[in-house]
């Protein structure tokens, strides 16, 4: 039996395609639908400074009142990924990393934060979707430094 690929280069880009750039692209939009359209109905979201699991409807719903508010407030979000893990075979991934999200508050100087992330994914009628998602609000330990040490979506691909 051959050894899976674990660091497929066409699957990786499937994934920077798919996932990774339709996220960001929705949050820069303010897009909660393009953003929920990442993920799959299963989805298991865990983690934050909450420290809170939920599923697909709850996130769903939080998440629309987020980008809600948001855009009430005239207030703008970007978020980037570097990724200190990627293993992908077939129609299942694994993706660790850090982010750096910067929000942007009108006559306000923009705010960076940082923090980790672990996704698994899994790809169903020809895409990729998030089906599990844990981060961490590390700000105090993850730093610039950090995320420009972790690896470009596109490195590998």
């Amino acid at each position: 039996m051959a050894r899976p690929q674990l660091r497929s280069r066409s699957l990786l880009g499937e994934l920077n395609t798919d996932i990774w750039r339709a996220y960001r692209h929705a949050y820069r939009e303010g897009d909660a639908s393009a953003f929920l359209a990442v993920h799959s109905p299963d989805l298991i979201r865990a983690g934050g400074p909450a420290q809170t699991i939920t599923g697909f409807p709850e996130y769903g719903t939080l998440t629309r009142q987020w980008f809600a508010d948001l855009t009430e407030r005239g207030d703008s979000v970007d978020i980037e990924f570097r990724f200190t893990e990627r293993i992908a075979d077939g129609a299942l991934a694994s993706e660790r990393g850090i982010y750096r999200l910067t929000a942007q508050r009108p006559d306000h100087e923009p705010k960076v934060m940082y923090g980790r992330f672990h996704t698994f994914a899994r790809k169903t009628n020809g895409r990729w979707h998030i089906v599990a998602d844990y981060d961490s609000d590390e700000n105090a330990t993850v730093t610039e430094a950090d995320f420009l040490s972790a690896q470009t979506m596109d490195e590998g691909t």
